[in-house]
């Protein structure tokens, strides 16, 4: 055979030449399309790790663009002044959905505080100090109880809060004897409606309270052991974590923020209701944390995001009520979200 025979036969078929102007044509094509992944790719991982911010401007920006009057100020103050109280509440039950439980009597410790601090206030004329420390030590009662009977008793935080919650209800009942007080003291409205910054001093308050627990959350060796605990009770336990204090703790701090709030929605109402907040209420706040992305299986939550929950929340309720549409869309709405979480929930776990 000969050597040119040979050359050929180990050549072989090989790939058909590619002219030069086909390289430059295929490379920014190439290029342009793995640009676009990694952009998506760092779109998505930013979404990611921001959910409740990115609800929250996605929310904003639909709103601003397809319901009139959503983007003035006077709008933008009454979402403002709207969210200030639940964004107080929901303080607290994230600190608890972060345990893996739940306070169902939220909104009935709201109405407990909102007619007995309309007695102290009216009926016996106490000054709004005195008025607002017995309803902060009120509420934290109720949340030691409320922590004690789960923690110490093993009952089911849903079915203990729940009992709670009706305890409360109807102890409200009964101090009230079902009657409204109206035409609160001047001083203890002062509370929550003294001007500032063309707001009322309930939303700096509020951001006050915000401030203090995203601390204590964030910054300090009880909010890591909050999410240990939430992890796993029984791994937390074994590395030195006071699982039952920050149990009994996160229960109390949850009652005595809803007691404040019970005694803001007072003042802001100007009328002391033993019905106030209730179910829908409580409904209302675990919804919120659940969009500010609190797990409701534990470990998982923070102030800040709770709170733009509330916001977010408060927006689809203000455009419900801009676009005319009935109210029972909003709490279909709420139903939705809490259905989804915990779907997604199961799902993950599972996965895990």
């Amino acid at each position: 055979m000969s050597a040119r025979a040979t050359g050929d036969l180990q050549a072989g078929p090989g790939p058909a030449p590619v002219e030069r102007g086909d390289i430059r044509a295929q490379a920014p094509v190439a290029t342009r399309t793995g640009r676009t992944r990694i952009a998506s790719g760092i779109l998505l991982n930013l979404v990611g790790r921001n959910v409740a911010l990115s609800i929250f401007l996605a929310l904003v920006i639909l709103a601003s663009l397809f319901v009139e009057n959503f983007a003035a100020l006077d709008n933008a103050e009454v979402i403002l002044k709207q969210s200030a109280i639940p964004a107080i509440a929901v303080i607290g039950m994230t600190m608890v959905l972060m345990t893996g439980g739940i306070d169902l009597s939220l909104g009935y410790v709201v109405g407990l505080a909102s007619i007995v601090s309309g007695i102290m206030a009216n009926t016996w004329l106490w000054p709004a100090p005195a008025v607002l420390a017995a309803i902060i030590v009120l509420g934290l009662a109720v949340g030691l109880c409320n922590g004690l009977i789960t923690q110490f008793m093993r009952v089911p935080p849903f079915i203990a809060t729940l009992g709670a919650g009706y305890v409360l209800y109807g102890v409200a009942q009964i101090v009230s004897q079902g009657s409204i007080i109206n035409r609160l003291p001047k001083d203890f409205l002062a509370i929550g409606r003294t001007p500032m910054f063309g707001l009322p001093s309930a939303v700096f308050l509020a951001l006050g309270v915000a401030v203090v627990f995203h601390v204590l959350i964030s910054r300090t060796i009880f909010g890591r052991q909050l999410k240990a605990f939430g992890f796993g009770a029984r791994a937390a336990v074994l590395s030195g974590v006071p699982c039952a204090r920050i149990n009994v703790s996160v229960y109390a701090l949850c009652a005595t923020l809803a007691a404040l709030s019970g005694l803001l929605f007072t003042i802001r109402v100007n009328a002391a209701q033993p019905n106030m907040g209730g179910g829908a209420f409580t409904f209302e706040v675990v919804t919120a944390a659940i969009v500010g992305g609190t797990s409701l299986f534990g470990g998982v939550g923070s102030v800040l995001n709770s709170i733009l929950g509330v916001l977010s929340i408060k927006i689809i309720e203000n455009c419900i009520n801009l676009l005319g549409v009935s109210y029972h869309l909003y709490l279909a709405v709420q139903g939705a979200i809490i259905l989804v979480a915990i779907v997604l929930g199961n799902l993950s776990n599972r996965r895990a």
